[in-house]
């Protein structure tokens, strides 16, 4: 009788965890680098709603808050509670590496927004937007300048290889102008790139245009010529968050590229939720470019935010 007993517990207790297992299967694990802007939140929203519509699976985000050592130990915590699949918004693509390799070792799926060079993922979202989004945001300011005059960038103080290749796309669109880089700064907070634009302004009264490698750069550039009435400098870059479009329409800002983030977020847990159901999936999915200027600003809005 004992015995029966304890074998009946124990059935029980491998039928309780069984539930458990599969939950865990259908769990979507997200590592964002920060949630301090419109992209970030709207990525997440976006997966959010995405998963909502699969029944039983649930979404866990992490929020690296620009530390790549705390991105490192969010994606390694995902690893340890056996999510389904991970997506990654990496804020350094080589400190991210050894996470993607546990997740490798585990056979969790990683999916990631934006290239992350030498990592093994099973789809990449957005692959070549990067290079695609400075061309064409340094094209808008070649136009503008006529294709000549002085210009300032602004990049970051480290590299990053989606970054890079925005600035990459930038020399790109100005090879064989007569537009000349006068000035490189680098800067990651809005407040520190508003004072970094500021000096530029007098060290170079004649500098006719700024190009910034993504969004906290453009506001603080903005609000640096708004100070400085600097009205004629044209100012070009990356990302289209809800501040930035604000600038444009004002005149602050003269146009940049948009990154859809919430075409990003969907396209990303859509990956996850074939991933889960042991479908297919193509390694990259590309979004597409797009211009943010004054003459576009409220249909682009609507585009990017759904507004």
């Amino acid at each position: 009788m004992a015995y029966r007993c304890k074998a009946g517990l124990l059935a029980a207790l491998i039928l309780a965890l069984i539930p458990a297992a599969q939950a865990a299967e259908q769990t979507i694990g997200v590592s964002m680098h920060f949630m301090r802007d419109d992209y970030a939140t709207s990525v997440v929203a976006a997966i959010r709603k995405t998963a909502a519509a699969s029944s039983g699976t649930s979404v866990i985000v992490t929020d690296a808050n620009g530390a790549a050592a705390k991105q490192l130990a969010d994606v390694e915590n995902l690893v340890v509670r056996k999510v389904g699949a991970i997506i990654i918004v990496p804020i350094d693509e080589k400190a991210i590496l050894p996470g993607i390799r546990k997740a490798n070792t585990s056979g969790i799926p990683v999916i990631a927004i934006t290239r992350i060079p030498n990592a093994n993922v099973v789809s990449t979202i957005a692959a070549k937007g990067d290079f695609a989004n400075g061309k064409a945001s340094g094209e808008l300011l070649r136009t503008t300048l006529n294709g000549k005059g002085e210009i300032a960038v602004i990049g970051l103080p480290y590299s990053l290889w989606r970054i890079d290749e925005r600035e990459r796309g930038l020399k790109d669109a100005l090879a064989g102008s007569g537009i000349q880089i006068v000035a490189r700064q680098t800067g990651t907070e809005q407040a520190n790139v508003q004072d970094i634009v500021s000096g530029i302004l007098v060290a170079h009264p004649n500098l006719a245009g700024i190009w910034c490698s993504f969004s906290n750069q453009v506001v603080g550039a903005a609000d640096a010529l708004r100070s400085a009435n600097r009205r004629h400098v044209a100012l070009t870059g990356i990302d289209a968050d809800r501040a930035i479009i604000e600038r444009i329409r004002s005149g602050w800002v003269t146009g940049t590229a948009a990154q859809f983030p919430i075409e990003q977020g969907r396209l990303a847990a859509e990956a996850a939720l074939k991933v889960l159901a042991g479908q297919p999936v193509a390694a990259t999915y590309e979004v597409p470019v797009g211009l943010v200027t004054k003459a576009n600003a409220a249909e682009m809005q609507r585009r990017i935010w759904s507004e």
